[in-house]
C-alpha cells in the first residue's frame, strides 16, 4: 500500500488464508478502491506530468499493446465481484444482491472501449481517478488505507464522519460537505467529481459516474475453531420509528456468526425467536447471556457469568464528537483489527497485556470511548496510506488456548449494525 503508484485492483493479489473467504478487499469495495490509485507506472509507457496518464513514446496509442501487464489480477475466491482485464481496460461487475452492475475502468490516455459492447447501465471511468465524492462514510477508510485523501473533493454527512484526517480536510476546506438543502449547489458540487460513491444508487445527474459500493454485504471473513459463547443483541429505544415501543433482539447475521468462530468463540443463536418486546422474556429465553444491565433489566450482583466476569462489550469505542461511530466506517476497511477486538474479548490471553480496544470497548470494566477529531490527525500528507490498526501476527502470543485461531489474518470486508455484544464466558 505505496499510494499513487498502486495499479488499479493491486489489493486483490493479497490472498486469504481460507478457501471459503473473499480475496483481500474482495467484495468490500466491488469496483474496488484502486479506482482511486491506478497508475500506468510500471507499464513500459511514459506519463504526462503528474496526470498518470498514459503516453506512448511515439504519441500513438497501440491496440496491441497490453496496458496493464504489470498488474494483472487473479480473483481468486470472490463471492461478491468479479474482474475481467482487457488490455487496456478491466470491467468490474458487482454481483451482490443479485445484480450485475457493470464498471469499464479504463487508462487515462487510451481510448475509451466501445459502448456498444457493454449495457446501457455501464459507468465507465477513467483511472486513475483525480476527483471524488462519496455520499457516505465507508469509501473514505479505504481511500485512506490506499494513500489517497488527496482525491476526495466531497464528502456528505458530516456527522458521520469518524476520521480524524477527514475532518481536519473539512476544516481545512480541503474537502467540501455536500450542501443538504440547496439542491441546486449540490449538484453543481457533484460535477466537480469523476466519481461519486454511493450505496444505494445515484443522484439526479450523477448515474454516468455513480459507483454503487457493496462493502456490508460481505458474509464474512473465514471459519475456525468454537470455544467461549457469544450473543450479539440489539436494544432499540422507544421512539417514533418503532411506536413508542421498546425491543430486544438477537441477531443471526452469517458475518457475526462467522467473525464470533473466527475469534475462538461459539456464536449464540439459540432460539427460534429473535425479537421480543419484554426484556423478562428475552431473558428468560437466553437466561445465559442476557445483555447490557440497564437496557436489560439486570443487577450488578446477577449470577449470570458474563455478569459475574465483567464480560459486557460495545462496539462504540470509538466516535466522533457527535458520537458517530467509527464501527460503521473504518472497521468495514480494517476487519483484521475488528477480530482482533473480538479475540481480546474472548481470549485476551493470547494478546499482549497492553493491546488496547479498537472499536469493541468493556463498558463492564468502565474502558471509556475514544472520541476522534481532528486533533488526532497522524496523517496530513493526503497521499499517505493510513496504517492498519491491527497488530501483527507475530506480536500474539505462541501457545494458550485459542492462539491458533486468534493467529489467524482476516481478508474479505465485513460490517453490522450491533448495538451490544455480550460475551458469557463458558467458564
Amino acid at each position: 500500500m505505496s499510494g499513487p503508484g498502486i495499479v488499479a485492483l493491486k489489493f486483490q493479489h493479497v490472498r486469504s488464508p481460507s478457501k471459503n473467504s473473499s480475496v483481500s478487499l474482495s467484495s468490500s469495495w466491488t469496483t474496488d478502491p484502486p479506482l482511486i490509485a491506478g497508475s500506468s507506472q510500471g507499464q513500459g509507457q511514459d506519463t504526462i506530468g503528474n496526470s498518470d496518464c498514459v503516453q506512448t513514446y511515439d504519441q500513438t496509442y497501440d491496440p496491441t499493446y497490453d496496458y496493464f501487464s504489470a498488474s494483472k489480477i487473479t480473483v481468486d475466491n470472490a463471492a461478491l465481484f468479479k474482474v475481467d482485464c482487457k488490455l487496456n481496460y478491466k470491467v468490474v461487475t458487482n454481483t451482490a444482491n443479485g445484480g450485475n452492475k457493470e464498471y469499464v475502468l479504463y487508462q487515462c490516455g487510451t481510448p475509451v472501449p466501445d459502448r456498444t459492447l457493454f449495457r446501457n447501465t455501464t459507468v465507465f471511468v477513467e483511472i486513475p481517478v483525480k476527483n471524488a465524492a462519496t455520499i457516505v462514510a465507508t469509501p473514505l477508510a479505504f481511500i485512506e488505507l490506499l494513500g489517497r485523501r488527496s482525491a476526495i473533493r466531497a464528502v456528505d454527512t458530516e456527522s458521520l464522519i469518524t476520521s480524524p484526517c477527514v475532518q481536519f480536510d473539512l476544516e481545512q476546506k480541503k474537502i467540501v460537505l455536500l450542501e443538504d438543502k440547496n439542491l441546486t449547489l449540490r449538484a453543481e458540487q457533484f460535477l466537480a467529481a469523476d466519481v461519486v460513491f454511493s450505496t444505494f444508487g445515484s443522484e439526479p445527474g450523477t448515474a454516468n459516474k455513480t459507483v454503487v459500493t457493496s462493502e456490508v454485504s460481505d458474509p464474512g471473513p473465514l471459519n475456525t475453531t468454537t470455544k467461549p459463547v457469544i450473543a450479539w443483541t440489539q436494544y432499540m429505544a422507544p421512539s417514533a420509528y418503532n411506536n413508542n415501543t421498546a425491543s430486544w433482539s438477537l441477531s443471526g447475521a452469517d458475518y457475526k456468526r462467522i467473525l464470533s468462530t473466527d475469534a475462538g468463540a461459539t456464536f449464540f443463536n439459540g432460539t427460534s425467536k429473535s425479537s421480543f418486546t419484554s426484556a423478562d422474556e428475552f431473558a428468560a429465553v437466553v437466561a445465559y447471556m442476557a445483555g447490557f444491565l440497564q437496557n436489560y433489566k439486570l443487577t450488578a450482583d446477577s449470577d449470570l457469568k458474563f455478569v459475574k466476569n465483567k464480560a459486557v462489550f460495545r462496539q462504540d469505542g470509538a466516535v466522533n464528537p457527535n458520537d458517530g461511530r467509527d464501527w460503521f466506517a473504518s472497521a468495514v476497511a480494517m476487519n483484521d483489527a475488528v477480530l482482533q477486538d473480538v479475540v481480546r474479548a474472548v481470549h485476551p490471553e493470547v494478546l499482549p497485556a497492553d493491546v488496547q480496544f479498537n472499536w469493541i470497548r468493556n463498558i463492564a470494566k468502565g474502558e471509556a470511548k475514544k472520541v476522534l477529531t481532528s486533533a488526532d490527525c497522524k496523517t496530513t500528507d493526503s497521499n499517505k496510506p493510513v496504517m492498519d490498526r491491527a497488530i501483527v501476527c507475530k506480536d500474539m502470543k505462541a501457545g494458550g488456548d485459542g492462539s491458533s485461531a486468534a493467529a489467524k489474518q482476516v481478508a474479505g470486508a465485513w460490517a453490522g449494525v450491533a448495538t451490544v455484544l455480550v460475551v458469557a464466558l463458558a467458564l
